[in-house]
């Protein structure tokens, strides 16, 4: 099982942490490899598109002040912002780029301390996929310049949240996976395909940005009346769609059941007095009949033609 803490991180003896950190690059490295693909596959389907490269980034200032020194040595930071992982077949490990490498500059612009991660992905995104993205790093002390192609995807991206709970969710361009849902699926990424599936359904269907325009409560009241409504419209189409990004993605739709049938019980939430889901039951009897529906299409990407409704308000 994945070494992985789900709780956050703090100062510990070195060769704990050293273990912790290389089994968060790890899980790291599967999440951005699974939405890599699911991006790179589904790009007819979205709306929003943007530069894929392949890079996990990291940057120094998002981990605690207590072992940060300790991060810093472990992973050799040079600059602010550092590659932790690089997706296999990507543009980036096809340009040279390795994990540790230090990014000083993007397209001659230099990385800024703080957000950087947040700033890197804003300026990467920004120059779309049809130019080359052009990285001044450092590695091991030495100033190198690597030139990425990127190619074109859904416009997502996605993070790990080192949490005990067993959660994801998106606000629209990032997908966040609590760790200790990616230890409960272990190394079985068809798993974390559907997990990652269901959040990117949520982006390609624009449903944050509909929900807010919808005015739903998110508060107290979120899993009550007209909201809890519309949250679980939301949901059901999620569910739905992400069997068809799967089968997009060579991934095996029907393992989004097995994963609701296998975990549904451990999963927060089971669908019972204000909810915003289905029961997991149900979830998977949906899905299933999703998974059923697109069995025989032989054509790729499928396209359903219900997604055109992500154009109508939510009602």
């Amino acid at each position: 099982m994945t070494c992985l803490v789900v709780t956050p991180l703090h100062a510990e003896r070195g060769d704990d942490l050293a273990s912790r950190l290389e089994g968060l690059r790890s899980a790291d490295l599967r999440l951005g490899g699974v939405l890599f693909r699911l991006a790179r596959a589904n790009d007819d389907l979205c709306q929003k598109r943007g530069p894929l490269t392949g890079l996990v980034l990291h940057d120094s200032a998002a981990y605690d002040d207590a072992i940060r020194p300790e991060v810093i040595r472990h992973f050799g930071f040079e600059s602010p912002l550092a590659v932790e992982a690089v997706v296999a077949d990507s543009p980036a490990q096809r340009a040279g780029v390795l994990p540790d490498d230090s990014i000083v500059a993007i397209n001659g612009e230099a990385v800024p301390a703080g957000e950087s991660r947040a700033q890197a992905l804003a300026a990467m995104d920004a120059a779309g996929a049809t130019q080359p993205l052009t990285l001044a790093i450092r590695r091991a002390g030495q100033p190198r310049t690597v030139v990425i192609d990127p190619i074109e995807g859904c416009l997502a991206h996605a993070e790990i949240d080192v949490s005990d709970d067993l959660n994801a969710g998106t606000d629209g361009k990032i997908i966040q996976v609590d760790s200790a849902l990616i230890n409960l699926v272990d190394n079985d990424d068809q798993a974390l395909a559907a997990i990652v599936a269901h959040e990117l359904a949520h982006i390609v269907l624009d449903h944050p940005a509909r929900l807010t325009a919808a005015r739903v409560d998110r508060g107290l009241f979120k899993g009550f009346g007209r909201s809890a409504r519309l949250f679980k419209q939301t949901e059901n189409e999620a569910d739905r769609l992400s069997v068809v990004l799967m089968a997009n993605a060579g991934y095996d739709p029907q393992a989004a059941v097995r994963y609701w049938l296998t975990y549904g019980p451990k999963l927060n939430d089971h669908g019972g007095l204000g909810s915003t889901h289905l029961s997991w039951r149900k979830r998977a009897r949906l899905i299933g009949e999703e998974a059923d529906r697109i069995a025989h299409e032989t054509q790729r990407p499928i396209v359903p033609a219900w997604i055109a409704t992500r154009a109508q308000p939510l009602r």
